[in-house]
């Protein structure tokens, strides 16, 4: 048991510890704010002073650019061989590792020993040193350890805190001055994205004062057109904690503004905490303005590039262009060289010099990518998407760098497709102009021979109608004589006019002025008229004529008159190239849709490599013209283009020489019911009429005369003028019922004479015949227009004029 002086010593000395624990423990409030030197200081003495100490040692070493710190206090009296021993102590503690707790030792200085207590107080992985001494026994006592250890912890708790504050403060300095230097705008924002920190260089450029740039204030200095996409950008990456980075204009001190790129990272804390971003703004107007200048000059070349009229394209090693023009465009669309686009390759069809086709590795690219020349190029068909295929030239050559080495090429494609064809064109004009030159050449031989066969036709008339004129000038004593020679020299006139009609029937219808007049009319019909014109000539030769008419009437709409002269000039044809006595045949028949006109003959026939020939103009010339009976060889070219101009078709069959002709034309039926056609549709019939005043006017003297004489013997009353103002003359006394007026007079035109006839009273009614040697279609139409009520055509048949004036009279009874 204790004596109760035991227990007052116990509890004063526990008192003594409490207060002394809570004097400890109030340390940190009494340290404050002061800076590790002071907290060891203050450490220190309160230590000294509390446990009544003769000396304490505190050491706490460097970390990085930290200095190491250290203090030690002695008592007062205590000499620099307690000094000494106190540094002794404290490099011997820091020497020895790891301390558990207070460790006592024994320190000898002069006279005394000096007990030590050592205690080491952890501050990361290098913790403090606290040595301190007593010149007692038993120290240093349980009581005494306790208070250095809860004094160790307290300070190095504060220590810790200090040097941490110390070295963030010094790395924050460190980092600010770091990003202060450093020529890019350097920011920092926190985890809810506001801005934090901003570098001087960003203040420079954009002369916002950091009290306003922080937080979001910095977009104020963002283009207006760029701000909110800049905004979201950051507040995304925020969001996402991901990198980024963009474009965009931002406020300058002098340049209004510039081109910048903003990029960021994420900051993570050791624990993986998100802390914000860190990032920087670099000035990229420099670039900017290159990039520029580079787009302008490819734009320029661009522009260069599409106003050629060729296709233009650079292309890398691996095939891909790298620029190209519109035009190039239309030939490469994928963008890839053909010899490595399968698509497009199958597009093109390359050929050598020789016109051999190419392999694809030998097309002009594939030859410059392994650095071959290809100048002026090759020439190649390309087939469109249109799947119209044209001719190209295609030309190439490598580019190669300083060491000489192909690293892509130039191609060139040109459009020769005009070219070529015009050089297939005359090619082919070429050709055809041979052809031509043979046809011309064919042709004036053709036309030498024809004038030769018209002089001899016409010589062949002129002859007896000359010795006929002979004769009736000398007066033959026989009437009969005089009756012969005049029928004689009729049917040569008649010949003659037969000629001449021909010739300008073929020009009519060769110049496109023959006019058609189609009316319902009945293919019998026409062809027992067409019979009678030809009869002559057929009982002439003696042949057997066999005509043959359809059971029912045929109707076509037709020109009468054209196709009985059709039909004529077959029956006449036939006559002439048939032996005397030979046999003819006329059959017109129905073959479906189509009325048929056959006319065949036994005579001479027609070798087969000219039954197209026979319809050519001057055909007989060179070819049976031994057995030809007259006539120009224009009559089955006249009969192919009047069957032509009804729409109809003309054919020539034969077996061959003295096996005879058949010619085949086939006519449209016309389906509507056509009215019975008169009697005799081609001819009107001659009737008696009472005298007529009739006024002939012709400078040819004879031609007026004979006329005049004609129309006396037929009991008119005629009177004869040879020029127009006679005629006006005449007219105004005499007042004809007919005036007979040929074009062509020495004074004035016939048809100025037309136009004045008009204007004399009583003469409102006078038929006004025109009388000339032109009777084209545009001579009729001028006729017409200055008042003639008909033209004939020199030389004019008496039969016509008959018939006309009988149509005349016969108006005028009616009248």
């Amino acid at each position: 048991m204790h004596s109760p002086d035991e227990y007052r010593a116990e509890i004063d000395r526990l008192r003594k510890t409490t207060r002394d624990l809570v004097a400890m423990t109030t340390l940190p409030a009494v340290w404050g704010d002061l800076p590790p030197e002071g907290v060891i200081d203050s450490l220190a003495s309160v230590l000294l002073n509390t446990l009544n100490l003769d000396l304490v040692g505190i050491h706490l070493p460097g970390k990085g650019e930290t200095d190491p710190l250290e203090v030690i206090r002695l008592r007062r009296g205590e000499t620099g061989d307690t000094l000494s021993a106190a540094r002794a102590a404290l490099d011997a503690a820091m020497q020895s590792g790891a301390v558990d707790g207070v460790q006592p030792a024994t320190l000898q200085t002069g006279d005394a020993s000096l007990q030590l207590g050592t205690a080491r107080f952890g501050i990361g992985n290098d913790p403090g040193v606290v040595v301190i001494g007593a010149r007692r026994a038993g120290f240093p006592s349980e009581h005494e350890r306790l208070l250095l250890g809860v004094a160790a912890n307290q300070a190095a708790a504060i220590l810790q805190r200090r040097l941490a504050e110390r070295a963030l403060a010094r790395s924050e300095s460190r980092f600010q001055d770091l990003a202060d230097a450093a020529p890019a705008m350097l920011w920092v924002t926190e985890p809810d994205g506001k801005l934090s920190f901003l570098s001087r260089a960003w203040h420079e450029f954009t002369a916002q004062d950091r009290g306003t740039s922080l937080a979001f204030g910095w977009t104020a200095a963002v283009h207006p057109d760029e701000r909110d996409a800049a905004l979201h950008a950051v507040v995304d990456a925020n969001a996402r904690r991901v990198p980024f980075s963009m474009e965009h204009r931002l406020q300058h001190v002098v340049d209004g503004y510039r081109w910048v790129i903003a990029t960021g990272q994420p900051r993570f804390a050791a624990n993986g905490d998100f802390l914000g971003f860190v990032g920087n703004v670099l000035d990229i107007s420099d670039r900017k303005r290159t990039e520029q200048a580079l787009h302008e000059t490819r734009d320029t070349l661009v522009t260069m590039f599409d106003a050629l009229p060729v296709g233009v394209a650079v292309a890398g090693q691996d095939g891909k262009l790298l620029l190209s023009n519109e035009a190039m465009h239309r030939y490469l669309p994928t963008g890839v060289l053909p010899s490595l686009d399968e698509e497009r390759y199958m597009r093109w069809t390359a050929f050598d010099a020789a016109g051999r086709p190419l392999e694809r590795r030998d097309f002009a690219g594939a030859r410059a990518a392994r650095g071959e020349r290809v100048v002026p190029g090759i020439e190649a068909r390309y087939l469109g998407d249109d799947g119209v295929e044209i001719w190209t030239q295609v030309a190439a050559v490598p580019l190669k760098g300083r060491d000489d080495v192909t690293r892509g090429h130039v191609a060139i494609v040109t459009d020769i497709d005009a070219f070529k064809r015009t050089e297939a064109a005359l090619r082919l004009a070429e050709s055809r102009q041979r052809e031509l030159f043979d046809e011309v050449a064919r042709a004036n031989r053709n036309l030498s021979e024809f004038l030769a066969v018209l002089a001899h036709e016409l010589r062949n008339p002129l002859a007896p109608l000359m010795t006929g004129l002979e004769l009736l000038r000398v007066g033959p004593r026989d009437p009969a004589v005089a009756t012969n020679v005049r029928d004689m020299m009729e049917r040569q006139v008649r010949q003659l006019a037969h000629l001449i009609d021909d010739l300008l029937d073929i020009a009519r219808v060769t110049n496109g002025k023959v006019e058609i007049r189609k009316t319902r009319v009945d293919l019998n019909a026409i062809a027992s008229n067409a019979v009678e014109t030809s009869l002559p000539l057929i009982d002439k030769h003696r042949h057997a004529f066999d005509l043959q008419l359809h059971a029912a009437p045929l109707p076509v709409q037709a020109d009468a008159t054209r196709i009985a002269q059709v039909i004529g000039n077959l029956l006449t044809n036939a006559a002439k190239y048939t032996p005397p006595g030979g046999a003819l045949s006329l059959c017109v028949t129905q073959d479906g849709t189509d009325a048929v006109i056959t006319v065949t003959d036994n005579g001479v026939g027609i070798p087969a490599a000219s039954l197209e020939s026979v319809f050519e103009m001057f055909s007989q010339v060179g070819s049976n013209r031994q057995h030809a009976q007259g006539g120009l060889g224009i009559g089955l070219s006249l009969v192919r283009q009047l069957i032509d101009l009804h729409g109809g078709t003309v054919s020539a069959h034969s077996e061959g020489i003295g096996k005879g002709s058949t010619f085949v034309v086939r006519l449209a039926l016309d389906q509507a019911t056509v009215a019975p056609a008169p009697a005799n549709a081609l001819a009107a019939q001659s009737t008696s009429i009472g005298p007529l005043r009739i006024l002939v006017t012709d400078d040819n003297v004879d031609a007026a005369v004979t006329l005049s004489m004609l129309l006396e013997m037929e009991g008119h009353a005629v009177t004869v003028a040879h020029d127009g103002q006679r005629a006006l003359q005449v007219a105004a006394q005499y007042r004809p019922d007919v005036v007979f007026l040929d074009i062509g007079l020495p004074d004035m035109s016939g048809h100025d004479v037309a136009r004045a006839l008009r204007q004399i009273a009583g003469l409102e009614r006078c038929t006004i015949v025109a009388v000339s040697g032109w009777g084209a279609q545009d001579d009729l139409a001028r006729s017409r227009a200055a008042g003639f009520d008909a033209h004939f055509t020199k030389p004019v048949d008496s039969s016509r004029v008959l018939d006309y004036l009988a149509v005349v009279a016969a108006s005028m009874r009616s009248t």
